[in-house]
């Protein structure tokens, strides 16, 4: 065998095998990607589901929350966040840090429900979009997500969607600290 030989035959084996390790390596993150995903859409639906039934508790009820609800409705937002570290994409964690610091801070205005609504959504809707799913169609900061929960919807918040969503981003900017 000449040195050409053993050139080519050495070509192909180490081709060959690059193109294994290639394949190895694309199946393996595919296979993280995909259990990934399955843990982020768990941990989602659990925080959806505790939002949409503290949603619930708070509308069937006239004034405040209960203080056990309060403490409730905090550990499953801590039990969320702590997943959450693990799992969700940078931006899932920053609407979501958004959300608890303005909810930390007791506004007494009036727009201060909205504005906590406008921001949930924004979670709600960053989540969508870490999953792959589209937020098209679903209002400025995906605002509409929450209209099957609100019974005057369309005569309340329809009108200025938009106004809303900026006047919290805005409002968001000047409160940071």
């Amino acid at each position: 065998m000449t040195t050409e030989n053993w050139i080519s035959i050495i070509g192909i084996i180490s081709g060959g095998c690059i193109g294994y390790l290639i394949k190895y390596s694309l199946d393996k993150r595919t296979l993280f990607s995909s259990k990934n995903a399955e843990i982020k859409r768990e941990i989602y639906k659990d925080y959806v589901n505790t939002i949409l039934k503290t949603v619930n508790e708070f509308q069937q009820q006239d004034g405040a929350p209960s203080k056990s609800q309060q403490e409730r409705l905090i550990k499953e937002l801590q039990n969320f966040h702590k997943k959450a570290v693990l799992y969700a994409s940078p931006k899932v964690l920053d609407k979501f840090s958004n959300m608890l610091q303005h909810a930390y801070r007791e506004y007494k205005d009036e727009e201060n429900g909205l504005r906590t609504m406008v921001l949930m959504t924004a979670v709600f809707k960053e989540m969508r979009k870490d999953i792959g799913l589209s937020s098209r169609g679903l209002g400025s900061g995906g605002i509409r997500l929450l209209r099957p929960l609100i019974n005057d919807y369309d005569k309340i918040i329809r009108q200025k969607e938009f106004l809303l969503y900026a006047s919290t981003k805005l409002y968001l900017l000047n409160n940071k600290k």
